[in-house]
């Protein structure tokens, strides 16, 4: 999944740190200290699988769960709908008084450049404190830990009122149509008719010196239409010019996506989000955060909002022209030029009503659009009792803390759920200064604080337990 680094004042509350520490309602059956050991054991195991996508292989990852579950007793399944794309399920069995809970994390890891980084990416090594490898952000971190909630859950004995569902896929970091969206659309009844569902995507904010300022749940995101143009015209020599030829029209049309603005929309779980941040800030900034459909008419305000790059991408359509294609040959004026163009929506958007505005901003009927990749835009509510069982450990771990309630620039695998009607929330376990956090996301020497895994593995428990029990 793709999150956005940002420097600007919305982008710091957002951009962000994760976190974790000691629970209170671990049972008294748990060796916390050998769990966690454990942990970070099985954890340098998993980032030794290389699941690159592409190819991915996931199904090495997926036995990899399943020779753990075997171990354990938990119930569980492989399924592998491609060759080499497999997808986990496995539950633990509550007394079916509540509805299902699912653990969600991808296998998949996007590619890497070895050259740029200090240790090799799938050797799993810690250094100075932080564990290694491609993975270790996205999302391999938080799929143990999710895993490793289920073994203590299931080691203790403790009693459940909803039925734990821990669901590792393939494909995710592609678009998840070989592992979520199979899954989802072929195996619904192994989802229990689920309530709800934590997956990748939740921020949290800590500063400098380790006070936690707020733990984010995650009810939305932006979603994908990813478009492919195509410009045909007659080929020729390229000795003689064509103002008219593929390339020059087609580069026309970028230009005038280049030089287009989108309106601002927005949305109600936008403006939440916003809302959500605001007792973090100085009261006139908070004013307007609090009602930012009213502070969006201050021009001043508005300027703000435009030159954040975190804060304009979510309210508002956003284009990125990221790949183009066209002759072969230096010398030859080709028939065919194509672009793809990453855009992403704002929840609630059209994708008909999209296309027609990009019709209108490139000018040139010839040009052909297609969609490449689309999912449907939603949103979850945020007054829910998952979101309420968050809050009651935060405030015991982190009093003071607030509750936000991001709205993802990227997108994950949650909408092949919120459309099947599971509330689905990011959520990250993992909270420490940046210092001791890690970093390298979908870049260089990807890595995470020992200590942050460690204790995440703690946090997300009572997170469960609390939902659960």
């Amino acid at each position: 999944m793709t999150f956005v680094r940002r420097a600007a004042l919305f982008s710091l509350l957002l951009g962000i740190t994760f976190l974790a520490s000691s629970s209170t309602q671990a049972q008294s059956s748990i060796n916390w200290d050998s769990l966690q050991k454990e942990a970070v054991e099985l954890f340098v195991q998993y980032l030794k699988i290389d699941t690159t996508n592409p190819p991915g292989n996931e199904t090495r990852a997926a036995n990899f769960f399943a020779e753990l579950c075997k171990r354990e007793g938990i119930e569980h399944q492989v399924f592998e709908p491609f060759p080499g794309r497999g997808t986990l399920w496995a539950r633990l069995k509550g007394n079916g008084s509540q509805r299902p809970v699912v653990l969600l994390n991808h296998t998949d890891v996007v590619p890497h450049s070895p050259e740029f980084w200090s240790v090799p990416a799938f050797s799993g090594q810690i250094k100075d404190g932080f564990i290694y490898g491609r993975g270790a952000q996205d999302m391999k971190s938080v799929g143990l830990a999710q895993f490793m909630v289920m073994v203590a859950l299931k080691r203790a004995k403790v009693p459940l009122k909803r039925d734990i569902i821990f669901l590792a896929t393939a494909d995710e970091e592609a678009g998840g149509l070989h592992g979520a969206g199979w899954f989802a659309k072929h195996h619904p009844e192994l989802l229990g008719k689920a309530e709800f569902l934590f997956n990748e995507g939740g921020s949290n904010m800590v500063d400098q010196s380790g006070k936690v300022l707020a733990v984010g749940v995650g009810p939305s995101e932006k979603t994908p239409a990813w478009l492919r143009l195509t410009a045909t015209a007659e080929p020729g020599h390229g000795s003689i010019p064509r103002p008219n030829s593929s390339v020059n029209r087609l580069l026309r049309a970028l230009n005038r996506l280049l030089d287009y603005s989108p309106a601002v929309q927005l949305t109600p779980v936008v403006e939440q989000s916003f809302k959500a941040l605001a007792p973090l800030l100085p009261p006139d900034l908070a004013a307007k955060y609090s009602n930012l459909r009213e502070a969006i008419k201050d021009p001043a305000f508005a300027r703000m909002l435009e030159f954040d790059p975190g804060a304009k991408a979510l309210t508002r359509n956003t284009i990125s022209v990221t790949m183009l294609s066209g002759s072969n040959k230096v010398n030859v004026i080709p028939p065919v030029a194509t672009a793809e163009i990453d855009t992403r929506l704002v929840p609630g958007e059209k994708l008909d009503r999209w296309i027609a505005e990009l019709r209108e901003v490139i000018k040139d009927d010839s040009i052909k659009i297609e969609t490449v990749l689309a999912f449907e835009a939603n949103a979850s509510p945020i007054d829910t009792d998952l979101v309420k069982a968050v809050a009651d450990v935060v405030q015991r771990r982190y009093p003071g803390a607030i509750i936000t309630h991001p709205v993802l620039a990227g997108f994950t695998d949650s909408h092949y759920f919120r459309v099947l009607g599971v509330h689905s929330y990011g959520f990250s376990p993992f909270v420490a200064p940046g210092r001791e956090l890690g970093g390298g996301f979908h870049g260089n020497d990807e890595r995470i604080g020992k200590k942050a895994f460690a204790d995440g593995v703690k946090f997300y428990f009572d997170v469960i337990e609390r939902l659960a029990k």
